[in-house]
């Protein structure tokens, strides 16, 4: 389940910025003011950062609805690395603590913390969340016994656990790791007793857990906003009872991201990834189409193929425009006597450069998928990596 998020302080500032005088206050002058052009930055902030940061969220993802939350992060004080020694500067450790809560009762909150160990050659994040989610499950007209376009409603509540734990390869930027997950939840359908005979009873308890190992290549300039380099990964995971769970399947999943600079502040990003499972596969554990304008688990398949572009457009050092588009293709599921079906989605949108040191960008987009137009609110990249 993917929720998009963003840091509602960063794009109020950027408005207070856009729109009014700077402030005359000292720190904030200092601090998150650039000298050179009198405009927002928060490069000296993110560089030294250390203490708490509370940050307001807003969910924008559709499979969910519009939501409201909060976190607050605890930046470590990071470790000065000599250059000439250590080429990998690597971003600093932080713990957070969250909750948000939509306006389809779906709620969240937890904590997480990303270790960044032995000079960025060890990095471990850890998160462990209370999750109570509403979304549906779609099986449209590509099912001939059983039709339902506005899709079946569930719920899952439950509590999830991850361990992840990634090694640098020398001082090269090739990573390999390791992971474990594992969740223990009860499932709801919203139907009561109209469903469809591969579906289970309407309620039922579950436990799913997994171990995966990954490899990874990070030639990407920043992990904020790249706009240079090539990253690469590939992971599988093995969900079974030999790791606390009810449901035995295979989870493989490669992606590709690739950067192309344009100038000093314009970019081309391309994005393929592409899913599989097979087993004893539940059903909101099918790979799903994951594109700006779709919403998560709209369009699911035992196999899952996405392709993306997006072009920034720098017409200021500080302001951008961002348009993108792309297609996903799935194929049937078995179990439920579906199809395969190709979809596409795109649109634009507008960046603000919000530290120029560590390229991070914040933004907004509007997208259109087959069925509806959808809103976004991104810090960072809008990919997930």
């Amino acid at each position: 389940m993917i929720f998009r998020k963003t840091g509602l302080m960063f794009s109020a500032l950027i408005v207070i910025n856009f729109w009014s005088p700077v402030s005359n206050a000292s720190w904030f002058d200092d601090t998150l003011i650039d000298p050179e052009d009198g405009m927002l930055d928060a490069s000296d902030y993110l560089a030294s950062a250390a203490g708490f940061l509370p940050v307001p969220i807003i969910v924008t993802e559709p499979a969910v609805g519009f939501g409201l939350g909060a976190a607050v992060a605890y930046f470590h004080a990071p470790k000065q690395l000599d250059p000439e020694v250590h080429e990998h500067q690597g971003p600093p450790s932080i713990s957070v603590a969250i909750g948000l809560k939509t306006d389809n009762d779906t709620y969240m909150y937890g904590g997480a913390h990303l270790g960044v160990w032995k000079d960025d050659h060890v990095r471990y994040l850890g998160v462990v969340a209370k999750m109570n989610i509403n979304m549906s499950f779609y099986l449209d007209d590509r099912n001939d016994s059983f039709a339902l376009d506005s899709g079946i409603d569930f719920n899952i509540d439950g509590t999830f656990l991850l361990q992840e734990a990634k090694f640098r390869i020398g001082e090269s930027n090739w990573w390999i790791g390791a992971n474990f997950l594992f969740t223990t939840a009860s499932n709801t359908f919203k139907l009561g007793s109209v469903l469809p005979p591969e579906i289970p009873d309407p309620g039922f308890d579950f436990d799913s857990g997994a171990v995966g190992v990954l490899v990874q290549y990070d030639g990407r300039n920043s992990t904020f906003t790249p706009s240079s380099g090539l990253s690469a990964k590939f992971e599988y995971k093995n969900f079974g009872d030999s790791w606390g769970g009810d449901f035995e399947y295979d989870d493989y999943k490669a992606s590709l991201f690739h950067y192309t600079p344009f100038g000093d502040y314009s970019s081309l990003g391309l994005r393929l990834e592409a899913q599989t499972v097979n087993g004893d596969i539940p059903f909101f554990a099918y790979p799903f189409v994951r594109l700006r304008g779709i919403p998560a688990m709209r369009y699911q398949g035992e196999d899952v193929i996405v392709g993306e572009a997006e072009y920034l457009w720098g017409f200021t050092p500080r302001w951008s425009m961002v348009f993108f588009g792309g297609v996903g293709r799935t194929s049937s599921i078995t179990n439920f006597a579906e199809g395969s079906n190709t979809v596409g989605a795109g649109g634009v949108g507008f960046r603000y450069r919000l530290a120029k040191r560590q390229r991070l960008q914040t933004g907004i987009d509007i997208a259109r998928g087959p069925e509806d137009t959808s809103i976004y609110l991104t810090v960072g990249s809008a990919w997930a990596f």
